[in-house]
């Protein structure tokens, strides 16, 4: 059933993906056809997903399992951003992401990570982090296109996809608006943490937690930086990126080592 799911998946993602980057190159209009077989990628993935946790009664959470839930997380919030016209060119890169995300969870332990039974704190806290860095990470998308459209206007060039990418203020608005959204549910995160977990400093806990909170403050003052004084351009979108970054090490890499070079 698991390699069956997987397959379909696979072929949803990549069609999808392969979809999308014809209508790039051709600059056609969109169809109903892309963004069908694109929520049938995302119910897929979903299914897979649900399917795996529950070989192992729901009882662990490995860096496989967490990487997947992301990329859940980002088809989905992608899907929905797309079809409100907010013109994210780099959904085909997060399918063939989803779809190596797939490929890594079937392949991965189920019984790897972390025990999550009957630590209702732990999960809320999970649930509230995989979720947060989500978001951020679709705004770091958004932050490179806008990095993209600024070199296109600075260098005055034009080419087929330029002429497909949407205004820069459009971007710009979006990336504003999912970086205010992810920065708030970070905080909410990491005091979760604080409050349901005995010690967020402990060994293994404490990489995630200094570099999760130093992204966070990054975040927070971009945020207030643009709202508070109406602060916009690269600075601003490549601070973005360099708290991604840290928050991307602080979330993934103690989870790497902690579940596959210590396991």
């Amino acid at each position: 059933m698991m390699l069956g799911l997987l397959a379909l998946t696979l072929v949803l993602y990549l069609v999808s993906a392969g979809l999308l980057w014809r209508q790039l190159a051709r600059e056609s209009a969109s169809t109903a056809v892309n963004g069908w077989v694109a929520l049938a990628a995302v119910v897929s993935h979903g299914a897979l997903l649900t399917w795996y946790l529950a070989s192992d009664g729901f009882d662990h959470l490995n860096v496989a399992s967490s990487l997947s839930v992301v990329a859940f997380l980002l088809a989905l919030l992608s899907f929905v951003r797309v079809q409100r016209n907010s013109g994210l060119v780099l959904r085909p890169v997060i399918y063939v992401f989803a779809a190596v995300s797939c490929v890594i969870l079937v392949l991965s332990p189920a019984h790897w990570g972390a025990t999550i039974t009957n630590t209702h704190g732990l999960a809320i806290h999970i649930v509230l982090s995989l979720l947060a860095y989500a978001i951020l990470m679709l705004a770091t998308l958004y932050a490179v296109q806008l990095l993209y459209l600024n070199y296109l206007l600075k260098n005055h060039r034009v080419n087929a996809l330029s002429n497909y990418l949407p205004p820069l203020m459009v971007v710009e608005k979006y990336f504003f608006r999912l970086l205010s959204t992810g920065t708030l549910l970070l905080f909410i995160a990491i005091a979760s943490g604080f409050i349901f977990l005995d010690d967020m400093f402990a060994q293994g806990q404490a990489h995630k937690t200094i570099l999760s909170s130093i992204a966070a403050l990054i975040y927070l003052a971009i945020v207030i930086l643009h709202r508070a004084q109406g602060m916009r351009g690269r600075l601003l979108v490549v601070a973005s990126v360099v708290a991604s970054v840290l928050l991307s090490l602080g979330y993934f890499g103690s989870r790497f080592v902690r579940d596959v070079l210590l396991s």
